[in-house]
């Protein structure tokens, strides 16, 4: 999660399509839904657990910018890693790369990359059933909402079920800045030399299972990770293909080299 999103100067899962749905209700944390929309209180192709998010984009905008690469670390409910992936996505013909001093992707770094429509069923697949995490969330699941809700994987009045390791930094560590690369230190959290999108969500969800820790620690029954995993249980915005997920699988571009040194990017 750099911080140049901020300032430059350097926002039950519904089943596969085909299948049959039942009406359900909205948790409290969405929005009030048509009664027109159909939804479905199951979802089979997820065990549930955590969603670790990181994006590289070429802005700041959801509505103007793109995404360029997509880091999601699967875990479950006690944080452990169950899986990951990572990929470059092509923004589009014409769509410049924006700050490569902070993201380290140039225009021919995604020759041969998908573009996110091309992967948007495999993306929502190992969403559903699942709460995102990201550094920064308001700003990573707030990008990604817009482009999945563009694509119609995303039903438009649900939001989705986030925990924000950036939020809740303060709650969990004592830290002199919610920057990652800071906050990682002072939890002890490994985090790599170079920043790129795998590299931040594999560091967030450290820090995840670090806050799940000190609340253990503290005999905490509810904390805002627990609570984010029961509205992801009952979620119901997420659209999407099963067949067509695990054919997209095959058309993941992982980035090729390192990303900007970490002592690069800007304070």
């Amino acid at each position: 999660m750099p911080f140049y999103r901020r300032d430059l100067r350097g926002s039950l899962p519904l089943s596969p399509a085909g299948s049959g749905r039942a009406p359900g209700a909205p948790t409290a944390r969405t929005e009030p839904v048509r009664d027109s929309v159909a939804r479905r209180p199951q979802c089979p192709d997820s065990a549930g657990g955590y969603a670790v998010l990181d994006l590289e984009t070429t802005g700041l905008s959801p509505t103007k910018d793109s995404i360029l690469e997509i880091g999601l670390v699967l875990v479950g409910a006690d944080g452990a890693v169950e899986r990951s992936w990572s990929t470059l996505v092509d923004p589009g013909a014409g769509v410049g790369v924006g700050p490569t001093f902070i993201h380290g992707i140039v225009t021919t770094d995604l020759d041969g990359a998908p573009p996110l429509a091309a992967i948007a069923d495999l993306l929502v697949r190992d969403l559903a059933g699942r709460a995102v995490v990201a550094h920064n969330a308001r700003f990573d699941v707030g990008f990604l909402s817009h482009a999945l809700r563009a694509l119609g994987r995303l039903e438009r009045g649900w939001v989705v079920p986030r925990v924000c390791t950036m939020e809740l930094a303060r709650r969990y560590i004592s830290t002199p800045s919610r920057r990652l690369v800071t906050c990682c230190e002072v939890a002890g959290v490994e985090i790599g030399r170079h920043h790129s999108a795998l590299d931040d969500a594999h560091a967030a969800a450290g820090l995840l299972r670090h806050y799940m820790a000190v609340g253990g620690r503290r005999g905490q029954r509810s904390t805002a990770w627990s609570r984010a995993l029961d509205e992801a249980a009952v979620f119901a915005g997420w659209h999407w293909d099963a067949g067509e997920a695990r054919r997209q699988e095959a058309l993941l571009l992982p980035r090729r080299g390192a990303g900007v040194p970490r002592t690069a990017l800007p304070g």
